[in-house]
């Protein structure tokens, strides 16, 4: 099925009207389509005819690029979840991306991370505010995160969720998965009795490729006697096997060009 993937033409789908509880900012609009001049667009492998209502996404991070690229160029509207510490004040912030996300998780040197850290921690919540970025946390506050993201659901706009363990970094091959994307899934499932369709979004920065993969229903992994960390693994395993097909593809397209070279 992969081998005959075709990009898929997304015109019609970015030509739909935003759901009023998500409109922008127009500053934040022309900043976004300004930035866009500069990036190349990314050719989309959608397995699905089309996505609409109630859904969970779940990407992998592709590094910092990964959130501000989909929010540019994924072809469906989503509102994504984010650490709690990017809504903070503006220590919180600095801190978070100082020490957390720029040395732990990029593993950049602690010049570049202060000069960072200094920089986004003043327009971060501009940006998070108009993606209306959902803070998630590690205690009994995650209640709050779980509440917020159904509201968004109820009005059939969907989540996208990076519950990959990025502790020791990111990775093109996902290590680990953390769990509180399928705690959502079985929120949802409790409190609107909804089997929620859960799509795996891979995101390939050098590739400039996005792949969505064919939806998992959480009540159905549910009734097979998986547990919460068996089905995040197999949510781990969806996205992985979307970075091998854009692998596969890139040898594939190495391999035509070389021989279109050869004569």
């Amino acid at each position: 099925m992969e081998k005959s993937l075709q990009p898929t033409d997304t015109k019609k789908r970015r030509r739909r009207k935003r759901p009023r509880r998500i409109r922008q900012n127009w500053f934040f609009r022309f900043l976004r389509n300004f930035v866009k001049l500069f990036k190349k667009r990314p050719l989309i492998y959608d397995h699905n005819e089309d996505i609409v209502g109630s859904a969970i996404f779940v990407s992998n991070h592709s590094g910092a690029a990964g959130p501000m690229d989909l929010s540019m160029f994924f072809p469906y509207y989503f509102v994504p979840w984010g650490a709690h510490e990017m809504r903070g004040n503006y220590r919180t912030r600095w801190k978070y991306l100082y020490y957390v996300f720029y040395q732990q998780k990029l593993h950049y040197g602690k010049f570049k991370s202060f000069f960072l850290a200094t920089i986004l921690a003043v327009i971060n919540p501009f940006l998070y505010a108009n993606m209306r970025l959902i803070p998630t946390y590690q205690d009994i506050r995650f209640k709050k995160s779980l509440r917020e993201s159904l509201t968004y659901l109820d009005d059939g706009i969907p989540i996208l969720v990076f519950p990959e363990d990025s502790s020791e970094g990111y990775f093109d091959t996902i290590i680990k998965f953390n769990e509180g994307v399928v705690v959502l899934a079985d929120y949802v499932d409790k409190h609107r009795n909804l089997n929620i369709p859960i799509y795996p979004v891979y995101y390939s920065k050098r590739a400039r490729e996005i792949e969505i993969g064919k939806p998992a229903y959480y009540r159905d992994l549910k009734a097979k006697g998986h547990t919460r960390s068996e089905i995040a693994d197999i949510l781990r395993k969806h996205i992985n096997t979307l970075y091998e097909n854009i692998k596969a593809r890139k040898a594939r397209n190495a391999k035509a060009k070389e021989r279109v070279r050869k004569g």
